[in-house]
């Protein structure tokens, strides 16, 4: 290892980086991009039509909406570019290589997108008295802005996932135009809009200070947006899954259920069509001006939109297997050349860090550890999420050798262990030990020596 990783105790590497992303989607996507798409809409509505009450309710809504994105929103956005630096410095020096000046760009899009929303909502009042038109102009070039930021970030997600010639001739736009791009893009678009309709809807139903007019008539054109939005966000997704190979797409059911679940498919199918069906309902309730309905469902429709977004930074990230970069580098930031080479020659040699284990655990083999922190604590913890004990309990110490040995001929979606076979060997023992087995390699069943170390 290059760098230093650290073990975050309960949650662990993937979780922890997954928890700051999915905060920063939602909100960058929901409300940056989303609700802000229909606030610069309303203005410019309410400038054509001389509508005051449409303008104010606009600024009503942009009050929050700044607050959160500027408050929160930037935090996870930077939040973002910490945890990765610290649990997957490899990782993210690789992706950098490769994406340094789309990812310069993008900071740069990211610091003039806050700045041009601070300007657009601080001068609503002084703008909209003497230069009206402008005022919405300054609205447009925030999404402008906005938009550009998401073609960038577009770009290097599916990359992540379909990295198509780069592999071969290691050039940018091969890299950055891949196969999922433009569905991913336009499914990011579309599932924006679709979640900032419900999110503004929201606010226009609970806010008491509206007129019964205003509320029918801003409500009816929300719940078209969302229920336009939503059909078209799902088609969009299935495109999506259409350009992702099929190695890759048969595993999205189990990024979800699970091993646990993964055999009743049903399940996630229903609670998918359930969920769609919800937002639907919210979305035509709007449409037909039942407030009362729309009340009543906006709230789980919001938390159900949420879980189908999440569910979805989920799969994009899970199915892709053992990879961070198909074809070059494995999730736990070893490239697969290396990976060949540190078979022959011994992870443990060529490392410059032995990692510490985990506070409160039983003091064992530090070496083992960290060929478990390099090899599996991407995805893994001890005694937390994706718990390594409870996947090896009762199993015997060949057949954890053995899982080592053969983990991505045995478990598709996991990276090829990064060592020789005494390493392997060195790593079973204490993974066997600490999964509550106690018997030593001596009383363990064994037919033979060879059988242990898996040949």
């Amino acid at each position: 290892m290059l760098f230093p990783t650290f073990y975050v105790p309960g949650l662990g590497q993937g979780m922890t980086i997954a928890l700051v992303a999915i905060i920063h989607v939602i909100i960058s996507h929901g409300l940056a991009i989303g609700a802000l798409s229909l606030v610069v809409l309303m203005e410019h509505l309410a400038l054509r039509r001389g509508d005051g009450e449409l303008a104010g309710l606009a600024q009503h809504i942009l009050k929050p909406v700044v607050i959160i994105v500027t408050a929160v929103g930037a935090v996870t956005g930077a939040g973002i570019w910490f945890t990765v630096s610290v649990l997957v410095p490899g990782g993210i020096g690789s992706m950098l290589r490769v994406f340094f000046w789309p990812w310069f760009i993008e900071w740069i899009a990211f610091t003039l997108e806050l700045l041009v929303l601070l300007c657009y909502y601080f001068l609503w009042d002084k703008m909209r008295a003497r230069h009206a038109g402008w005022h919405v102009a300054l609205g447009w070039s925030y999404l402008a802005i906005a938009f550009s930021s998401a073609f960038l970030i577009s770009g290097i997600l599916g990359f992540m996932l379909t990295p198509d010639g780069w592999v071969q001739n290691r050039q940018l736009v091969s890299a950055f135009f891949n196969p999922t791009f433009w569905p991913q893009l336009t499914l990011r678009m579309l599932g924006a809009f679709a979640l900032g309709g419900l999110f503004t809807l929201a606010f226009v139903l609970f806010r008491r200070r509206l007129s019964p007019e205003l509320r029918l008539r801003v409500s009816r054109l929300l719940g078209g947006w969302v229920l336009v939005c939503g059909i078209l966000a799902a088609a969009a997704l299935w495109f999506y899954f259409d350009a992702v190979p099929r190695t890759y797409a048969t595993h999205k059911v189990f990024a979800m259920l699970t091993s646990r679940l993964s055999q009743e498919s049903w399940l996630l199918w229903l609670g998918n069509i359930l969920a769609v069906a919800l937002i639907a309902a919210v979305a035509l309730a709007a449409l037909a001006r039942r407030r009362l309905a729309s009340k009543l469902l906006i709230i789980p429709a919001i938390i159900l939109a949420i879980g189908l977004a999440s569910e979805f930074e989920r799969i994009r990230e899970f199915i892709r297997g053992p990879y961070l970069m198909p074809g070059y580098m494995y999730a736990n930031q070893i490239p697969l050349a290396r990976s060949q080479y540190l078979r022959q020659h011994g992870f443990l040699a060529h490392t410059a860090w032995q990692l510490p284990q985990p506070p409160g655990f039983e003091a064992r083999s530090q070496a083992a550890h960290t060929l478990f922190m390099a090899n599996c604590g991407v995805c893994h913890t001890i005694g937390g999420l994706n718990d390594i004990r409870d996947r090896l309990r009762g199993r015997t110490l060949p057949s954890v050798n053995v899982l080592i040995r053969r983990a991505e001929q045995m478990v598709p979606f996991m990276p090829s262990f990064s060592g020789t076979p005494e390493e392997a060997l060195t790593l079973a023992t204490y993974l066997y030990e600490i999964s509550g087995n106690r018997r030593s390699l001596a009383s363990a069943p064994l037919s033979s020596q060879e059988e242990v170390r898996g040949e």
